[in-house]
């Protein structure tokens, strides 16, 4: 018996014909949530990691711009350059911020990696509010595909997956903002310089 995940949907689109059976994943790239937060862990915070999972050829200019990259938004990266219209400053960012085009909230960067396909959203993200000293590490995966045709191109990101993650970050944040905490946490490294 195949484990969860390996078959999914009801059917799939294949060369334009449509195949009444589920879609086997088995053979498709798998990583899973815990491993690419500890990727991510990995990249934040080297120092927190087990020695033998840090990226040993790593510079510190290195992580500098991994970090950069990995909270910069649209509008500010100069090469290439992005149409804010088509490109807002939630593009990309769904958990706490997906769905319609609009800001952060003042004084957070959300440095992540998503993914989006078959009906999947995945968003791995650590979120930090530079005014408020709060941070936190969250990852979330939903699948969204009430017709279970896959390759299809008719998910349900929009109506049920997008607002669900930005929800789930809302009600995170929130709840992070209100907590009582023993230690400030130190956010110079997350203080970074995009107009570089």
């Amino acid at each position: 018996m195949p484990r969860w995940g390996e078959k999914i949907g009801n059917s799939y689109l294949e060369g334009g014909r449509l195949i009444s059976k589920p879609m086997d994943f088995s053979q498709k790239n798998f990583a899973s949530l815990p491993d690419l937060q500890n990727v991510l862990r990995a990249i934040l915070f080297p120092e927190a990691v087990p020695q033998k999972q840090r990226f040993q050829q790593l510079t510190e200019k290195d992580y500098v711009f991994l970090r950069r990259y990995l909270s910069m938004l649209p509008r500010e990266s100069q090469h290439p350059r992005y149409n804010a219209k088509e490109f807002p400053d939630n593009y990309a960012k769904f958990l706490l911020a997906g769905g319609p085009a609009g800001p952060l909230p003042p004084g957070v960067r959300i440095f992540n990696k998503i993914g989006q396909a078959y009906g999947f959203l995945i968003d791995n993200a650590y979120i930090v509010d530079l005014d408020r000293n709060v941070e936190f590490m969250l990852a979330a995966v939903i699948y969204v595909n009430a017709d279970e045709v896959l390759n299809d191109d008719h998910y349900d990101y929009d109506t049920e997956g997008f607002p669900f993650l930005r929800n789930l970050g809302r009600a995170v944040y929130q709840h992070e903002l209100q907590r009582p905490r023993r230690h400030v946490p130190d956010l110079g490294r997350f203080r970074l310089r995009y107009d570089e």
